[in-house]
């Protein structure tokens, strides 16, 4: 079962959504108004997936929905958004999962959140391979320039110098990129 937390200024709203959660078989685990919102009180709510109104007055929802989706790693489902493109872009550069312009039903919710959680899942999955991605190809770099400097300076041919650095970065328990980064520190310490 979902743990849901309700971000909601307008209690009628969010009594019929927390109300219609429980039906759909969702433990709707808090409902906050806008004020109240901060990282403190989401986490401490422990909620699976946060479903937001968008139209609350005199707030930078996008702000605080980013910091949702990405810094708390939440799914976020808006509802009552504005319904149109730039809106709904804006939401989805915010990280919002769900985006929902059109009155909802009771029996919606269920199907809302599984796409919800589905695309946050994937999304995330992008977003850390993008980042693994960016690891390797900056390892590479560190450990290309190492490869440069023992060349030039020792003679080193490039297979010699990468397996000197490989050699090095086994008996001392490292990896090659922390040794590449410590030659690379050397030059400059040296020069």
């Amino acid at each position: 079962m979902k743990k849901i937390l309700i971000i909601d200024d307008v209690r009628d709203r969010a009594a019929w959504l927390k109300a219609s959660l429980e039906l759909a078989e969702f433990d709707v685990v808090g409902v906050l108004a806008w004020e109240q919102v901060d990282e403190r009180a989401i986490q401490a709510a422990g909620a699976d997936v946060i479903i937001v109104d968008a139209n609350a007055p005199g707030r930078d929802t996008l702000e605080q929905i980013s910091l949702m989706s990405t810094t708390l790693e939440k799914p976020v489902v808006v509802l009552g958004a504005h319904n149109d493109q730039h809106s709904i872009q804006q939401a989805m550069r915010a990280g919002v999962s769900a985006y929902v312009a059109h009155n909802v039903q009771g029996e919606d919710l269920r199907s809302i959140i599984q796409v919800a959680a589905a695309r946050f899942t994937e999304h995330k999955r992008l977003r850390d391979e993008l980042k693994e991605a960016k690891n390797l190809l900056a390892e590479r770099k560190l450990v290309d320039q190492a490869k440069a400097i023992l060349m030039a300076d020792h003679g080193y041919s490039e297979p010699d110098a990468y397996k000197r650095m490989r050699s090095m970065a086994m008996s001392k328990g490292k990896r090659i990129a922390e040794v590449a980064e410590a030659i690379i520190l050397a030059k400059e310490l040296s020069a």
